[in-house]
């Protein structure tokens, strides 16, 4: 695999004292800090939730994909729609929100 690795940094990308080179193969992207609900940790390493990354994911995917990212989370039991509308509301200024509220929707109303 040649693709890099993409990882977020919270913080001030102005900030002088947060600069630093990536390695090799490693895209730094800066942001400002996450709400604690946009987080968890897997083996004490700091994630976004899952309601955080499906309205990431929304920002990278069609609508078709988003909603196989939806069913695959309520497959899974994880799938807490109340929580990505949270997430969602605290990204407002997102291009993909239509779609994601679309699909949220359509979640919303097959309680499967």
């Amino acid at each position: 695999m040649n693709d890099p690795i993409h990882i977020t940094i919270q913080g001030d990308a102005a900030d002088p004292r947060s600069q630093m080179d990536a390695p090799p193969g490693i895209i730094i992207h800066r942001s400002p800090p996450l709400h604690p609900d946009d987080l968890d940790e897997i083996n004490g390493i700091p994630v976004t939730s899952l309601a955080r990354t499906l309205v990431d994911v929304a920002e990278i995917s069609d609508q078709d994909e988003l909603r196989s990212c939806f069913a695959a989370a309520r497959a899974q039991g994880r799938l807490d729609i109340a929580a990505v509308r949270a997430s969602a509301g605290r990204v407002e200024w997102r291009p993909s929100l239509p779609m994601l509220y679309a699909v949220i929707a359509e979640f919303e109303g097959d309680r499967a």
